[in-house]
């Protein structure tokens, strides 16, 4: 693409777009344009704000000249099919997580953007982050050696009135899944970055706090196809709330992340950092949390627009996300392994 600029539209006017519109509008090759909503007067307020164009519907907005690309922040539920009308309009897209509900519409929409000859992306902005670039280089640097076992945990904390304040949240229709796939599908995506692609999985799902069709609370076992074990633990019930841990154990040695920082590594025949080391930027860089994942995140995407090359993050990468954690949930249902 030989634009220097991208203009973009929002789809969605929720909280997470205003999340988007104030990422882009850091980034100097991008112009935000315009908003759509779920009825012609919801994004009139979002406009206002943002000095930009009101659309009255995801169709108009998507026809607009005056739009090169989108970001959608709806529902989880409506991603896949507005992603594939994007795509079908020629727009290019990055779309936030889930990429979709299931794994047969995530390939639909795959699908639809290598047909249209439209580029497309997923927000996992952990991937942005320097301390996860860190423990994924050290990993593909084989100083771990051969990797034996990872476990993520995630114990989050959500009110009923959190739930309660959309009718779409905790349903399988649109949420698509509670703990794991709302909460827990970014600390999934960065398993999978650093571990690679899943052989079988084992889980169990369960709602146990709150009034939701969904899950609150799930455990899995999972095999990846390098030999490494892992487990997943995410939660929505936990009082208070923990920090998301993933610890990674190889044969040489041991990383613990703790969000998205680096709290322990230790390589074998090298120095032990410790969290006050890695705060001072002796393992990871000490400015993590400064841009924010939205902003590299979009960035990339941006810049991947005008430069005519792919953006770091696929859609195969959200397909694959969205993989796991539906095989979690067929697992559950089944009572058995789900082999992929």
């Amino acid at each position: 693409m030989s634009k220097r600029i991208i203009r973009y539209g929002i789809i969605g006017c929720g909280g997470i777009a205003h999340t988007h519109a104030e990422a882009l509008l850091q980034i100097k090759e991008a112009k935000l344009v315009g908003v759509s909503g779920c009825s012609p007067q919801e994004p009139i307020p979002f406009a206002e704000k943002y000095g930009i164009k009101s659309f009255d519907s995801n169709e108009h907005l998507l026809l607009s000249d005056e739009i090169d690309a989108v970001t959608i922040c709806t529902p989880s539920g409506y991603h896949a099919p507005i992603a594939i009308s994007a795509a079908q309009h020629k727009k290019h897209a990055i779309i936030e997580k889930p990429l979709a509900l299931t794994t047969e519409s995530a390939k639909q929409v795959v699908q639809a953007f290598a047909k249209n000859g439209v580029t497309g992306s997923v927000i996992s902005q952990l991937r942005f982050y320097d301390g996860i670039r860190k423990v994924k280089s050290i990993i593909e640097d084989k100083r771990l050696g051969d990797l034996i076992m990872a476990n993520l945990t995630m114990k989050f904390h959500r009110s009923q009135e959190y739930y309660d304040s959309g009718k779409w949240r905790g349903t399988w229709e649109l949420d698509g899944g509670g703990a794991m796939m709302n909460q827990g599908i970014h600390g999934v995506d960065a398993l999978l970055y650093f571990i690679g692609e899943v052989k079988n999985v084992y889980g169990y799902i369960r709602t146990l706090t709150h009034k939701i069709e969904v899950e609150d609370n799930a455990v899995a076992v999972v095999e990846f196809k390098n030999g490494c074990l892992g487990t997943i633990i995410a939660s929505t019930s936990m009082v208070p709330a923990c920090n998301r841990t993933i610890e990674i154990h190889g044969t040489k040695g041991t990383i613990l992340l703790e969000e998205e920082h680096i709290a322990r590594l230790y390589i074998e025949g090298e120095k032990e950092y410790s969290a006050d080391d890695i705060a001072q930027g002796e393992a990871a860089s000490s400015h993590i949390i400064t841009a924010g994942g939205h902003v590299k995140q979009l960035t990339d995407f941006t810049m991947a627009l005008v430069e005519g090359r792919a953006p770091y993050v696929s859609l195969e990468d959200g397909m694959k996300a969205v993989d796991l954690i539906t095989s979690v949930y067929a697992s559950s249902k089944t009572n058995s392994i789900y082999g992929r």
